[in-house]
């Protein structure tokens, strides 16, 4: 199949187009009119499908690839890491945006990579919603320091006015929340189930749900524990390089982020919870690599719920609760 290489930023794409022996390359403004000349520029290389490949850079390539997927191309969208190894082990020493576009594309041609789906109109929506509130925090969190730091009566009057457009702010979107996933019965069906796992409230249900989607399209638990980037990662060579495992962090830090409270919850009032922690502890495992492993099961027990469409076990999760307990 005739494979399309794109290199994307914030402002433009570059794009490489390699069918049969012929290999051609074209900028573009990353615009809804960079995306009709794309269009004028496939098909003047007589071309009417591709697989298309892209890195996840930021939130730059999303408009392209939903663009690409509603006509009918192929699209896969991989992490720029994948994309980085191929080039080093390809030898490539220069890098330029034209260059890493033929290198996408000659990745593309090689390892053939998986699909892409787009969200459904929903999960955009709540996404943009949640990544919205996560955004409103941040900024008043960055307000309440300068408040605290700074002394001048004005610019105290004037951060506390804002600290309060703020707050009013961030209530009117956890009500846009409320409403959207009261507007779609899998949605709030989907918070319902997750959030009975101890631990897991509406508002970590809610990301997690914002940021990964339907976790019952995910081929596996551990396929959802790799997007997240919560497994572990070993390093050992021959008989003497034995290096600790860590947590890989190859993955969705938004949800990572989301996660570590919840598993602190989890380990102080889940019993079964407990127990699984209190295995490692004799085991001699770190606490950091406990908290990993909890947000691990975490995700375990969110795919289970949803994918058997069933409440909560904490056995289930975290196996049976330890006589002494």
């Amino acid at each position: 199949m005739t494979v399309l290489g794109i290199d994307i930023a914030k402002l433009t794409f570059d794009a490489t187009l390699c069918f049969n022996t012929t290999r051609s390359h074209q900028s573009f403004p990353n615009t809804p009119a960079g995306f009709a000349a794309l269009d004028d520029w496939l098909s003047q290389h007589g071309v009417t499908q591709v697989h298309a490949c892209m890195e996840a850079t930021n939130v730059y390539w999303e408009a392209l690839a939903i663009w690409l997927h509603a006509r009918d191309h192929i699209v896969s969208v991989v992490n720029p890491a994948r994309i980085k190894g191929f080039a080093q082990a390809s030898m490539q020493r220069n890098k330029t945006d034209k260059l890493d576009s033929a290198m996408i594309a000659a990745f593309c041609a090689t390892h053939h990579p998986s699909a892409w789906e787009p969200l459904t109109e929903a999960q955009q929506h709540l996404r943009a919603l949640v990544r919205h509130r996560d955004d409103l925090l941040q900024t008043r969190l960055q307000l309440h320091n300068r408040l605290r730091d700074t002394t001048n009566t004005f610019v105290r009057a004037s951060l506390q006015a804002l600290l309060d457009t703020l707050k009013a702010q961030m209530k009117e979107v956890e009500h846009q929340i409320a409403e959207h996933q009261a507007a779609h019965a899998t949605l709030q069906a989907q918070v319902t189930l997750l959030s009975s796992v101890i631990g897991i409230g509406v508002l970590t249900a809610t990301k997690v749900l914002a940021e990964c989607g339907d976790l019952r399209s995910y081929a596996s638990a551990k396929a959802v524990v790799a997007n997240v980037g919560v497994n572990a990662s070993h390093y050992e060579s021959g008989t003497s390089v034995r290096r600790k495992p860590r947590m890989s962090k190859i993955g969705n830090a938004r949800v990572r982020a989301a996660l570590y409270l919840p598993a602190l919850t989890a380990m102080r009032c889940c019993a079964a919870c407990k127990s699984f922690v209190e295995r490692l502890r004799k085991r001699g495992k770190p606490i950091k690599v406990i908290i990993g492993a909890v947000m691990r099961k975490l995700l375990h027990a969110m795919y289970g719920v949803l994918k058997h469409q069933t409440p909560y076990d904490p056995a289930k999760a975290f196996g049976a609760v330890s006589p002494t307990t």
